[in-house]
């Protein structure tokens, strides 16, 4: 699993933020690292002048080993609160996705209906007569 850290200009993208979100998401997600081909975090300042309670953003992108890429964001106030929030959001997607796959087919049909005993067998439906007809005496 490759893991690539992406941020904007706002962000300080020195070697101790690479390296901290790097091991997070792979401490996080490291039980998918055999189904997972790359992984990039991108880190951003949403309002990059302004300070504010949840200004700073994180969206993780996944390349699952043959399937769509799954994307996961979260923000917070600072960007090692969000990265981490983003990673958890990322394991969960992943457990239900790669739970979804390995579910067997079967599980998912309905079953065959029970044989009913002799006891509780259906009787054939009563002819139902239109109003017409009941009016009208049958002749002999």
């Amino acid at each position: 699993m490759k893991i690539q850290v992406n941020s904007d200009k706002s962000i300080a993208g020195h070697a101790e933020l690479t390296t901290f979100v790097e091991g997070e998401v792979s401490r996080i997600l490291r039980r998918f690292a055999a189904r997972l081909t790359r992984v990039e975090v991108h880190l951003s300042d949403v309002d990059s002048t302004k300070s504010g309670p949840a200004d700073k953003r994180c969206m993780i992108e996944v390349r699952p080993a043959g399937g769509q890429p799954r994307i996961a964001s979260a923000r917070a106030s600072t960007v090692a609160a969000a990265a981490d929030e983003a990673a958890h959001k990322m394991k969960r997607a992943l457990t239900a996705y790669f739970g979804r796959m390995q579910e067997p087919v079967a599980a998912f049909s309905t079953p065959a209906p029970a044989a009913r005993s002799a006891r509780y067998k259906k009787s054939p439906p009563k002819k139902i007569m239109s109003p017409q007809a009941a009016l009208i005496k049958p002749t002999r």
